[in-house]
């Protein structure tokens, strides 16, 4: 069963002036290589790990973990599988709201193949 639409959804980052969207990503492989800390009790270095559970207190940091309410699973347009995934999401989103559909699709137009950075997931 659908939802009732109750009013057109927009990207964020095309409502903003600065572009951003809804959401930053924090590269945890990275922070691991960069910032571990050599403890038993501790994953990153004090400062790292601080700026992260203030993140989670305030509610700004969602870690998506399995079967929690804010599971997610990522696709960067340069994935060379996002342009499928992507147009299926726009065709279902039609739907409900075209002017967002049409946003993704146009999304979807620059992903996987199309993309000038295009590579399999890691």
């Amino acid at each position: 069963m659908r939802a009732r639409k109750e009013q057109a959804v927009k990207l964020d980052r095309d409502m903003n002036d600065d572009g951003l969207g809804k959401y930053a990503i924090i590269n945890l492989r990275k922070l691991n290589e960069l910032c571990s800390y050599p403890s038993t009790f501790e994953r990153w270095t004090p400062g790292i790990a601080q700026a992260l559970r203030t993140l989670e207190e305030v509610g700004a940091l969602e870690w998506g973990r399995t079967g929690e309410q804010d599971e997610f699973f990522l696709i960067k347009l340069k994935d060379a599988h996002a342009m499928h995934a992507l147009m299926a999401y726009s065709a279902d989103a039609h739907k409900d709201d075209p002017e967002f559909a049409e946003a993704v699709r146009q999304m979807a137009l620059r992903s996987g193949p199309f993309h000038p950075m295009c590579k399999r997931p890691d």
